[in-house]
């Protein structure tokens, strides 16, 4: 059985052709191909942008790859050079030839690899055409040859046709006739998975997680009405299971029945990214220090100190008024002190719901919290990762240990790329040539790309640096333009997340993995929804 990407394609979104050719490929090809479906791709010709779309990209070690365009209908003709697809509801014209389609997905992939890796393709490429429903016995024209047609009489024998394109192709001389080493098969594999990856403004990746999240969110009001029958309760979930979300669908049920909901996190910049997504008067989103700050002024920077955090507790319930909540909805729990979850407790009416999102994986300040939420059921627990593509959470977790209950999707994308160095200078340099290469080359936004670290930028390798792929450094929690790359803490950026992440850990020689380490690996790693780089760099000792 071939390895599909993606595994496999609910057939109300598809063309019956696609679906067929799809089901095809993955009964009858062996396990040694891997078969990607729906890739999008682009190219820049003399400034203006053209957009394509490759149906079908075969991957063989033993040959190359082949671009297959799939074809539905009854029937195909060609007048005057221009291409007709035939069916029961009559004749619709065609923008060009499938033929010609095919080879230039063929050609944009060829290309791209050698752009990617600095070197040639090693393998055969070619390019066919799929007709499953019906039969061609004779060229359609002199630019459609049979030998790079696959038709109604192959699809019950797929794999032996698509071996006999490969050797056509072969005999071509488009490409060399050697089996592709186990590097070359995993940089080509890498290289299409990152085109999938980056297609963000039309990719299947991104049109497949979109469907996704919609079954996910049935399965979020699931767990939503279970707690309307629970006043107080726990929810846990590794990262990326959609804790904060069912927060937000809370709070607004909350005010959508006339009620006042409070927000609680301990990161500043996610409490007002969940405020500015609720939008409600009703609705207070605070940090736990601006909550302090909002109800005891100039008291609260007089607060005592416990194990880094203030306590403010005894304050609070000092005060000759409180303004309390139908309901509170602590996220990041974890981050919480006991004396602030006994401080949010306060704020809550006598009749009123509490509901705590945490994860134990993402505890990087080993604090405790649990008892003084004064919740006594069993936490609800979220399996499913919904954030991250597959090859991030599994990559995550085989470099943490953590999160191992945590399910990651189906969704597959390109594997995350590690590097490691001691030099200053080559860690920018290679820094600046990602950001160059995602913004200039691959049509990536920089508002979609953070760089994060264990560092603020100041301490870091980026602390005399203000630009990075020709594109100003923004580390201000006030919205950025939409030409600058962010800078994050890994503190600053807990509970939010982006499409593309760079991480720089900043550690130091035969420094050990310790549980704290581990807990900022997994939480920085999991920011990354679709591609992400880990820059470990090696200070020779502390400072």
């Amino acid at each position: 059985m071939a390895i599909m990407h993606p595994n496999k394609i609910p057939e109300v979104y598809h063309a019956y052709s696609e679906v067929k050719f799809f089901n095809a490929c993955k009964e009858q090809l062996s396990d040694k191909y891997h078969v990607f479906y729906s890739v999008r791709w682009y190219s820049t010709n003399n400034g203006v942008r053209e957009d394509s779309e490759c149906d079908f990209l075969i991957f063989n070690p033993d040959y190359g790859f082949l671009c297959v365009e799939v074809k539905g209908g009854t029937g195909m003709r060609v007048e005057d050079g221009v291409w007709y697809l035939v069916d029961r509801d009559g004749e619709r014209k065609l923008k060009r030839s499938p033929y010609d389609q095919a080879e230039q997905s063929m050609r944009f992939f060829k290309k791209y690899y050698e752009e990617e890796v600095e070197s040639q393709f090693p393998g055969v490429f070619g390019c066919a055409v799929a007709y499953p429903n019906y039969c061609i016995n004779t060229p359609i024209t002199t630019g459609s040859p049979l030998e790079t047609t696959i038709d109604l009489n192959d699809m019950d024998t797929l794999q032996k046709r698509i071996i006999e394109i490969f050797r056509y192709f072969r005999g071509a001389k488009r490409g060399g006739s050697t089996f592709l080493s186990p590097d070359a098969q995993k940089k080509f594999i890498s290289v299409v998975n990152k085109r999938i990856a980056l297609s963000i403004s039309a990719g299947a990746l991104i049109q497949d997680k979109e469907r996704e999240l919609l079954e996910i969110n049935r399965t979020q009001d699931t767990v939503i009405d279970l707690l309307a029958h629970y006043p107080r309760a726990f929810i846990v979930g590794g990262a990326g299971t959609g804790k904060t979300w069912i927060g937000i669908k809370k709070l607004l049920r909350c005010v959508k029945g006339g009620g006042k909901a409070l927000y609680l996190c301990y990161n500043k910049a996610l409490a007002e990214a969940v405020g500015e997504i609720v939008s409600d008067s009703r609705v207070d989103c605070f940090n736990m220090d601006a909550l302090a700050y909002s109800l005891l002024r100039e008291k609260a920077a007089s607060a005592p100190e416990h194990h880094g955090s203030k306590e403010y507790s005894n304050l609070i319930s000092e005060l000759p008024f409180l303004d309390k909540y139908d309901l509170v909805v602590v996220d990041e729990g974890q981050d919480f002190s006991e004396d602030w979850a006994f401080a949010a407790n306060l704020l809550l009416k006598e009749d009123g719901s509490l509901y705590v999102f945490y994860d134990e994986n993402q505890n990087i300040f080993s604090r405790s919290f649990g008892e003084k939420f004064f919740i006594d059921e069993p936490p609800f627990v979220l399996r499913y990762n919904i954030r991250n593509t597959a090859n991030i959470y599994r990559y995550t977790q085989e470099q943490t240990n953590l999160g191992m209950d945590t399910i990651a999707n189906q969704i597959e994308g390109v594997e995350p790329d590690y590097r490691k160095f001691t030099r200053r200078a080559q860690a920018v340099a290679f820094i600046d040539s990602v950001i160059n290469k995602l913004v200039n080359k691959e049509g990536v936004a920089p508002e979609k790309i953070v760089i994060l670290s264990n560092r603020k930028k100041g301490n870091s390798i980026l602390n005399e640096t203000m630009m990075v792929g020709g594109h100003a450094i923004h580390e201000e929690r006030t919205k950025q333009d939409g030409d600058s790359i962010a800078y994050r803490t890994i503190q600053g950026f807990k509970g939010l997340e982006s499409d593309v992440i760079i991480y720089i850990n900043h550690t130091y020689k035969n420094e050990p993995k310790t549980d704290g380490v581990r807990a900022t690996l997994y939480t920085a790693q999991t920011r990354a929804r679709f591609y992400l780089y880990v820059l470990d760099y090696e200070e020779i000792g502390r400072v």
